[in-house]
This record gives structure tokens, C-alpha cells and sequence, in this order.
């Protein structure tokens, strides 16, 4: 897949933190993972090593609550450590990211955001 079609992939699938929590979160942003794994510290690890991730999981941006006014859990940019346990580490979100993208692909996925 090409990055441009992975990219619009991520965009429409949307935010997978919000996604292992039950919900459709949109706007949706690119995150690169890091080949250290953790906040703010390592260098990209590569356009192939990016997932989707809503205002508030990746930058810490926005109410933080769900429109049911269910709790958005931690940001990974306010809260690391808490985010990481309870979202797990980057190769794990990158594999369900890729799994998502795979999904999407084949048509599996039908709730999608507006990329």
C-alpha cells in the first residue's frame, strides 16, 4: 500500500485509542511512532510506523470526554505512563492499526470518519 492510500486509510478509520475504547473519534491525526517508544524521546521510526489518533489521545487537545460524557482516558502527551498502560506499547498499536487498515481495505469496516 502507498503511503498517500495509508494515510487516507488512518484518516477515515480514525482514532484506534478511541476505537479500543468502544467509540468513532474524529478529527483524526497522524502519529509516528518512535524507535525509542517513548514521549518525546527517539527518532521516527518511518511513514510505514504511523497510526490514527484523535486531538486528545495524541496531543492532549480537547474536552477529553467522550459525547456520552464517558472519559477519553489518558492523552499520551499529559500522560504517558498512564497512557501506555492502559493502550499498551507502540508495536501493539501499530499492529492493530495495521489490522484496522487491512479491515478497512476489504470493506470489513463500515463506521468510518470523514477522511
Amino acid at each position: 500500500m502507498n503511503q498517500e492510500l495509508r494515510d487516507f486509510a488512518i484518516r477515515a478509520i480514525g482514532c484506534i485509542y478511541c476505537r479500543m475504547d468502544g467509540y468513532i473519534a474524529i478529527p483524526c491525526e497522524k502519529h509516528h511512532l518512535l524507535t525509542t517508544g517513548l514521549h518525546g524521546n527517539g527518532k521516527r521510526r518511518g511513514e510505514k510506523a504511523t497510526v490514527g489518533s484523535c486531538p486528545w489521545h495524541h496531543r492532549g487537545i480537547g474536552r477529553g470526554f467522550y459525547a456520552n460524557g464517558n472519559p477519553m482516558g489518558p492523552s499520551y502527551a499529559k500522560e504517558a505512563r498512564a497512557f501506555r498502560s492502559q493502550y499498551g506499547d507502540d508495536d501493539k498499536a501499530l499492529s492493530y492499526q495495521d489490522e484496522l487498515i487491512e479491515k478497512w481495505v476489504k470493506g470489513e469496516i463500515t463506521e468510518v470518519c470523514g477522511a
